[in-house]
């Protein structure tokens, strides 16, 4: 079935989106939370796949080209999609899982599972949600 099209968002949608996504996560790379090379806001589903640019879609990753987890996201498409970094192009990404590290009471760091919103936040939900949803992912 052909779905309809949705609607391109506007510049200054655009620029809200990547703010938002920015505030977010902080503007340090998810991947692995250190610097990694200048911080990117990485379209979880590729625009050339019908990503487009919405809070709910983007992710800060830290490097370019080829270095740094932005690099290796997209040189390693097939892991970066099982382990949470990615979306597929069959997929919304406002309903596919996505890994994020969260601070424990130990000062330690744990990787859990979470649904992007558009408004900038996000949704954690359990691994066996993670799995259902996401289809295969590795760490769920």
């Amino acid at each position: 079935m052909i779905e309809p099209k949705t609607q391109k968002p506007t510049p200054t949608e655009e620029r809200e989106a990547y703010a938002l996504a920015t505030k977010r996560d902080g503007d340090i790379c998810q991947r692995c939370l250190r610097y990694c090379g200048p911080t990117n806001r990485d379209h979880r589903k590729p625009r050339g796949q019908g990503g487009l640019t919405t809070a709910g879609n983007l992710q800060c990753l830290g490097g370019s080209g080829t270095t740094g987890c932005h690099g290796w996201r997209t040189e390693n498409p097939a892991d970066a999609l099982a382990q949470g970094w990615s979306v597929p192009s069959f997929a919304d990404p406002l309903s596919w899982p996505a890994a994020r590290w969260f601070p424990t009471p130990w000062n330690t760091l744990r990787l859990g599972w979470v649904l992007y919103d558009d408004l900038g936040g996000f949704r954690e939900i359990n691994y066996l949600v993670a799995r259902r949803l996401g289809r295969g992912l590795v760490n769920a």
